[in-house]
């Protein structure tokens, strides 16, 4: 089946990976939770606080991060093969405007955490979607983490994961491809067209 449109997550995919998430648990006082998740059950001068840490690491992330190996090259690609591309990203619109900005980032459609439920909540892919006028199986979620794949399968969409280096994580295994270089999601969507 043809991809229609790529969707691609931020950190550590496009962009290098500049979060220590144990760190900002830690300053947090948060314990091994899901930071997002767990920011969705609190309220008042809790949520605030957390609000604060997590908003001081995404600016300090978006001010460091570097484009990784491969990212212009793909994204050139899939303009020349007039395929749309989005953003999806569980950081705040604020930290996507910076780093995009800062790294001549464009994309047809940028979801952030205040665009609707994070990942790994299929609604973001599902939006994406109606908006290109496709269904989900005819697009391609490429990221670096389980919330991507998750995403991607929630929604009945197809899923890339990019391990740069290393071996593979154990939930890479459900997604339909695992990539090395960025550059292969061209090769993907070739494939895939004929």
């Amino acid at each position: 089946m043809a991809i229609h449109g790529v969707i691609f997550d931020m950190d550590g995919t496009l962009t290098t990976m500049c979060f220590d998430f144990d760190k900002i648990k830690a300053e947090a006082n948060v314990g091994d939770v899901d930071l997002l998740d767990h920011l969705d059950s609190v309220r008042g001068a809790e949520q605030a606080r957390l609000m604060r840490i997590i908003v001081k690491y995404e600016k300090q992330a978006a001010v460091r991060t570097k484009l990784n190996r491969g990212a212009r090259t793909v994204l050139r690609g899939l303009r020349q093969r007039r395929l749309p591309t989005a953003l999806l990203t569980r950081n705040s619109r604020r930290s996507v405007d910076l780093v995009c900005g800062r790294l001549g980032l464009e994309f047809d459609i940028a979801f952030s955490r205040e665009d609707g439920p994070h990942k790994p909540s299929p609604e973001p892919i599902r939006k994406i979607a109606r908006l290109w006028d496709t269904t989900p199986g005819e697009l391609l979620m490429v990221g670096d983490y389980k919330w991507d794949v998750l995403c991607a399968r929630n929604a009945k969409a197809r899923s890339a994961v990019f391990v740069e280096r290393g071996p593979l994580p154990p939930w890479a295994k459900d997604a339909e491809f695992v990539i090395r270089r960025l550059t292969e999601v061209l090769e993907i969507v070739d494939k895939e067209a004929s």
